[in-house]
This record gives C-alpha cells, structure tokens and sequence, in this order.
C-alpha cells in the first residue's frame, strides 16, 4: 500500500494531467489505474490523441514537475505544439519540452537565460543563446542522471 505522501503525489500528477487533457480525463485515468495498454482523449490545443499508458504517465509527472517551477508553461508548450504540428506528432513534441522544463527551470535558478521551443522534430532548448534540438524519442534519456 502506497504511503499518504505517495498517494497524494500521484493523485497531484493525474490532476496536473487534467490542466492539459480538454476531454475523456476521467476515462483516461479509470484506464490508466485499469492498466489498459491505450487511453483516448483530447488534448487541449491540440486534439483528439491516442496515449499509451507509458504517455499518460509521463504527460502527469512532466506536467506536474514542470508546473511546479513554471505553471504556465505546460499550457504555453500545448499551445505550441498544437499549432505547429499533427496530433499525434503533437503529443511527443509536448513531452519532449515538459521533460526538458525542470532541467531549464535549474538553470534559470543558476541565473542562466534559458527558453523551451517546439519544434517539428521535437523541442529546442536554448541556454544563453546556444540552442540544441531533441526529438522525442531521446530526449528522456538525454536527462535521466541531470534530472
């Protein structure tokens, strides 16, 4: 059985999701803790997108960390990514940037100029003006012992 503080951080990081999901949240969550392997909704900005269980987890951690430094950004990169590409396309844009905002969030505590954009390939990461590009598929292992 999960600790009281453990419980409450998973029931912030759903709750977190639901700031990006514009409909099907709740079934996507009964899903997610049903252990289905795929959970439909519409994302905000973006459309309708198929997440795997996987995505679903990561958009409420990301989301949730990313929020807690910066609470805007979240909805500032799903409007991005909505307007840039496909949806599904979408979905992994807006996951490579949240998983890039709390290591651009350190930064900037360290006083550094940091930006987050998004990219058809992926997401930019700019730190005083030196940009690098991540698509999707890297990105998370990129920053695994950074983060």
């Amino acid at each position: 059985m999960l600790s009281p503080a453990k419980a409450k951080e998973k029931a912030l990081k759903a709750l977190f999701a639901r700031k990006l999901i514009e409909r099907g949240w709740l079934s996507a969550l009964l899903g997610y803790l049903a252990k289905r392997d795929e959970l439909k909704v519409r994302l905000k900005y973006i459309d309708d997108v198929t997440l795997r269980r996987t995505d679903f987890k990561a958009l409420a951690a990301n989301a949730y960390y990313t929020a807690k430094c910066c609470p805007q950004l979240p909805t500032e990169l799903a409007k991005a990514a909505g307007s840039l590409l496909k949806p599904q396309e979408a979905l992994y844009s807006l996951l490579t940037a949240l998983s890039l905002a709390p290591y651009a969030c350190k930064l900037q505590r360290l006083g550094k100029k940091v930006s987050i954009n998004i990219i058809p390939e992926g997401a930019s990461l700019e730190v005083n003006g030196i940009s690098v590009a991540f698509n999707f598929h890297c990105v998370s292992s990129a920053f695994a012992d950074v983060l």
